[in-house]
């Protein structure tokens, strides 16, 4: 079972980044710039090629099981490469821990280029249903939108080779490719007959924040959906828009939002902060321990504000949303947050796989525990059925909305207006496992 969460895991949530602070040794890796300047590729382990003295006693035995399969095992050839990636899996799944884990050079790769805002390809969002790959929506202006595709078709076949029934990521790499080249699809739509479609694929720039304005333009609504390199500007530019219209009160949505960039939590947080807040609090092994505080310069510190979180908010979400509940920032509407709070350094191999290993855990601006435990809302309300989604209707953003209108969200600095918390800083996680395999093993990516 850890085996399996550790996978879904690695797969698809974008794990917390520490800045160069932590990494002193890969200072100059394009991984590591300055804090307000999301990593474009992570660290490169510093490795000589020796096994170190104190695993030589060891070693031995691992190297005669290996010569025993090679020689023994009944179905030749052998795939050396998957010996060594189930190697390396095994010894990080022996630790115990979820959030370290092994990722393979292909799916490196997609979260590399996810967390960036931008890679090449058809410029649409799949999933896998029931060995049926599947358009979940086309983006908006992608080659994908142009030449038709439209959400709920399957696409059968890529350059015709057959996918159904093909892991996720191996299809992805079939539809991704160079700007410019194209890619022939056979795709049902319904009970329709197959039909081709040729696209050539575009550099697709993938938005992290969604703003609109609701209620006649009384209420500001910002959705973040992960803390990549984009979050910063789009998020101050959402603000500065959405402040200019005087609105009563901002609707921050960090529902589904799985995490990302630690330097990214922090930029979010100090929009609603005041200078030189305590963000968070990251311990280390050794028992060290280090504050990062807001930035100063937040625009949003003062409006009336609602949190939105649910079980999909995870790791860099849950940075936020504590720390805007430790400071009685917002009202925190919705469901239990995920649980991960700790925070890993991503190291590159030489093949581009990589190794993510846990550092550190973090805990609140008044230390109360983030793992496993995650963060309580202050008003629990359940997410939305398949059949209110199928109808756009979101309940937990309509009591946020209610609560808004009937003035019971207001300034913080009037103290007493504000929703008291729940008893108890922290709630207990819900239902992981089967909240691990409906919302991750879905396994939407962008193609």
């Amino acid at each position: 079972m850890k085996a399996i969460i550790r996978i879904l895991l690695a797969i698809t949530v974008a794990v917390v980044l520490v800045g160069a602070a932590f990494l002193g040794g890969y200072g100059a890796s394009q991984a590591l710039q300055a804090r307000n300047a999301a990593p474009a590729l992570p660290a490169v382990a510093n490795f000589t090629g020796k096994t170190p003295a104190e695993f030589q006693a060891d070693m031995p035995v691992f190297w005669e099981a290996w010569k025993l399969v090679q020689e023994n095992f009944y179905t030749q050839p052998i795939d050396q490469q998957k010996m060594t990636y189930g190697a390396i899996t095994g010894m990080v799944d022996a630790l115990g821990d979820v959030h370290t884990a092994f990722v393979d050079p292909e799916r490196a790769a997609y979260l590399n280029s996810r967390m960036q805002g931008s890679f090449e390809g058809i410029g649409a969002t799949i999933e896998m249903v029931n060995g049926r790959l599947t358009i979940v929506s086309p983006i908006k202006g992608s080659p994908a939108e142009q030449a038709g595709l439209q959400a709920g078709d399957v696409i059968l076949q890529v350059d015709g080779k057959q996918i159904v029934n093909m892991d996720v990521m191996d299809a992805v790499s079939l539809i991704r490719g160079p700007k410019g080249t194209t890619v022939r699809l056979s795709v049902q739509r319904g009970s329709n007959p197959a039909f081709d479609l040729t696209i050539t694929r575009n550099t697709i720039e993938v938005p992290e924040i969604t703003a609109k304005m609701l209620e006649d333009d009384t209420i500001a609504y910002i959705q973040l959906s992960e803390f990549g390199e984009k979050a910063k500007p789009e998020l101050h530019q959402a603000l500065q828009e959405a402040l200019a219209k005087n609105p009563r009160a901002l609707i921050f949505d960090l529902r589904g939002n799985p995490g990302g960039y630690l330097s990214a939590a922090i930029d979010v947080a100090s929009e609603f902060l005041e200078s030189n807040q305590v963000v968070l609090v990251e311990k280390f092994k050794n028992g060290d321990q280090k504050l990062y505080r807001s930035n100063g310069g937040g625009l949003a510190t003062k409006i009336p504000m609602v949190l939105l979180v649910d079980e999909g908010s995870a790791s860099a979400s849950e940075i936020v949303s504590a720390a805007l509940r430790d400071y009685r920032r917002a009202t925190i509407i919705g469901q239990n947050t995920f649980g991960k709070g700790s925070v890993q350094t991503v190291h590159s191999l030489s093949d581009e796989s990589q190794l993510r290993v846990t550092i550190a855990n973090f805990y609140s601006p008044k230390e109360n525990v983030i793992n496993h435990v995650g963060v309580k809302p202050d008003i629990q309300v359940p997410d939305p059925t398949s059949y209110e989604r199928s109808k756009n209707i979101d309940p937990q953003l309509q009591k946020a909305i209610d609560l808004i209108k009937n003035g019971e969200i207001k300034n913080p600095a009037d103290g007493s207006s504000m929703i008291a918390p729940p008893a108890g800083a922290t709630g207990a996680r819900q239902d992981l496992v089967n909240w691990i395999w409906y919302n991750l093993a879905a396994r939407r990516v962008q193609v």
